[in-house]
């Protein structure tokens, strides 16, 4: 009994961590069209900012992650500016390439500064676990699962109640005619790369205390996050966090108990199926945006 709390747990909490991941992306994409293949190093470098600002800086956990964060939004604007800004009117592969190539330069930059030693973060929460039932679920666990709730709440009421959020589910409804009705595309795009950028770099800082900090931590994290995107349908919200945590879920669970050697390769084998028998994803995007 104890197993499976733990794991149900561990699964909860990765869903929180993948639904932030995927927040991003689908942030970014419902504003612009693009997916940004750069996420994954993006998630790594708010890691490594972290431990910068925490380690190096001597910081206090909390104003190293916030001061962190505020970096990640400096690199999201810098990444429209140079990477997408330019190629706005080319074609959609040019942009996705631009991605690519950001994401080596990002893992470059990051390999030159912090080198290929493993790092550690400290967690806000403590190394401490919370007890239940003989099962024992780590502080950093809860502490991702209420993050990702804020996160939630903050983009329901982002895109529910703004300007930004009308303009974004515009652009996500009908990109040509929200043009034309005057929805300022520039600075949507700005803001959306530096939301995204924002939540790449947190769930970066949420993941890191669980493990080692090293330069391949986003990138399984952004090919899970994907398909979470994918199955949950990739333009709706709710769909979104349900996939994540249908994915941690599976993950862990099935992982877990029935083939713990192969748990990494879950995910793309959801993506696979998802593409196959059901490409609008768990909610019809068509019915559903945000």
């Amino acid at each position: 009994m104890d197993n499976v709390i733990a794991l149900t747990a561990s699964g909860i909490a990765s869903g929180a961590v993948l639904a932030i991941a995927a927040l991003g992306f689908l942030v970014l994409h419902n504003a612009t069209g693009v997916v940004n293949f750069a996420h994954g190093d993006l998630i790594t470098l708010g890691a490594y900012l972290g431990v910068w600002a925490t380690t190096d800086l001597g910081l206090p956990v909390l104003p190293g992650y916030l001061l962190a964060l505020l970096v990640m939004a400096g690199v999201g604007l810098l990444i429209e500016r140079t990477a997408f800004a330019p190629l706005r009117k080319k074609p959609l592969i040019v942009v996705v390439i631009a991605t690519l190539a950001a994401a080596t330069v990002i893992r470059g930059l990051i390999a030159v500064w912090q080198g290929s030693t493993p790092k550690t973060l400290p967690s806000p929460a403590g190394d401490g676990a919370l007890r239940i039932a003989g099962a024992s679920i780590a502080h950093q666990r809860l502490l991702i699962v209420a993050v990702a709730a804020v996160a939630v709440v903050a983009l329901l009421l982002l895109f529910g109640r703004t300007s930004f959020g009308r303009q974004v589910r515009a652009l996500a409804t009908d990109p040509d005619t929200a043009r034309l009705q005057g929805v300022r595309t520039k600075a949507i795009g700005m803001a959306a790369f530096v939301i995204s950028s924002v939540l790449a770099g947190l769930a970066g800082l949420m993941v890191a205390p669980l493990g080692a900090v090293d330069l391949n931590l986003g990138f399984g994290l952004m090919i899970t996050a994907f398909a979470a995107a994918v199955l949950g349908g990739f333009g709706s919200l709710t769909g979104v966090v349900l996939g994540s945590l249908a994915i941690g879920l599976i993950e862990q669970l099935v992982g877990g108990y029935l083939f713990p050697s192969y748990s990494t390769m879950l995910a793309p084998i959801v993506l696979f199926l998802v593409i196959v028998f059901r490409p609008q994803g768990l909610v019809n995007v068509t019915r559903s945006r945000l």
